[in-house]
């Protein structure tokens, strides 16, 4: 491949992540070398995932279509030509203007990128990206059965298993790349225990913090448990009562917390002078607990500007020190997220 025009790929990525998730992109830019770049382009590869699977653009049907096709690039030992060819199709399946959508379009750029990571990081990221647009394929499929209008998770286990392929599978992902590097190997059995709960923790804030919007697009990701328990209509959600936001607020906590325990947990095990990696995970860590504070207020559904860039300052402390990043988790956990405080 043409040097030149591989830094103008590069270029764009490192471009592009900003656009499609300012979150992550403040703590992908803490990683360094060969695990930034592929974590760089792990996540823009689930990311285009995501937008299949999001888009209000196009019918299920499609979208089974589009994600099934987009997983086979990544089966087998197919080289850059090949998967180029797979993915050409998929560029142009529906018309919008966003940041989202021009990933998509560049999603080529993205695979020859991909192929200049190391193939042992490939060799992790190939069969994970299969798993995950295959489960949200099997999710779209049940819609696409289902008769209703809205699209609604069963229970708990529903909702895990639809978080486990949809972010469970990223933790996985990060595990295996994290445990390149000796000394975060040793510790790969502890991290394994809590990989996956780390991804389904940030999922579910989001969950609670966006459905509405959600439900709007056709999808209830709140259980029918949930909804049946407050006496929920969610054909009519703009109507709820403030005690039942409030009961979707305490059953949804009740489920996180213990995920965020999990998360804790998981950073806990990561060795203090692996800074840039702590901070990587501490950064959405701490913004995602946060962001579960200002729900449970009953007030705002996101962590201001000015308290990002607070949380950030805090974030550099807590890499090198666990007692630190535990008091101020313990604090949160103990005082807005104790559902009694819930008002």
């Amino acid at each position: 491949m043409d040097k030149r025009a591989l830094e103008a790929d590069w270029k764009y990525c490192h471009a592009v992540l900003p656009r499609v998730s300012r979150t992550f992109a403040l703590n992908i830019g803490q990683l360094e070398g060969d695990i930034h770049r592929t974590v760089l382009l792990g996540y823009l590869l689930f990311r285009i995932a995501d937008t299949f699977e999001d888009t209000v653009y196009q019918e299920e049907g499609a979208k089974i279509t589009a994600l099934r096709d987009f997983s086979d690039i990544f089966k087998g030992d197919k080289d850059l030509g090949q998967r180029l060819a797979l993915y050409e199709p998929l560029k142009f399946l529906w018309t919008e203007n966003s940041d989202a959508k021009d990933l998509v379009e560049n999603g080529h750029r993205a695979l020859r990128c991909y192929f200049d990571i190391p193939e042992s990081h490939r060799q992790i990221i190939d069969p994970l990206i299969v798993k995950t647009a295959e489960g949200m394929a099997g999710f779209q499929e049940r819609k696409l059965e289902s008769s209703h209008g809205v699209f609604q998770l069963e229970d708990r286990s529903d909702l895990e298993d639809y978080c486990y392929y949809v972010a469970g599978v990223v933790g996985v992902m990060l595990t295996e790349i994290f445990c390149q590097r000796e000394r975060i190997a040793s510790v790969r059995q502890q991290l394994e225990r809590f990989q996956v709960h780390f991804g389904i923790a940030l999922q579910l804030i989001n969950i609670l913090k966006d459905y509405s919007r959600d439900i709007a697009r056709g999808w209830c990701y709140i259980p029918m448990a949930i909804t049946e328990k407050y006496g929920i209509d969610i054909n009519n959600i703009e109507g709820l009562s403030g005690w039942q936001k409030r009961g979707i607020v305490r059953d949804m906590v009740v489920h996180i917390v213990p995920f965020l325990d999990s998360t804790l947990e998981y950073i806990k095990w990561l060795p203090l002078d692996e800074r840039s990696i702590r901070l990587f995970c501490i950064i959405p860590f701490i913004l995602g607990y946060r962001t579960l504070v200002e729900i449970t207020s009953m007030e705002a559904d996101k962590v201001s500007r000015e308290e990002v860039t607070r949380l950030m300052e805090k974030s550099s402390a807590y890499a090198e020190s666990n007692n630190l990043l535990e008091k101020d988790y313990l604090e949160a956990r103990e005082g807005p997220l104790d559902v009694n405080s819930i008002p």
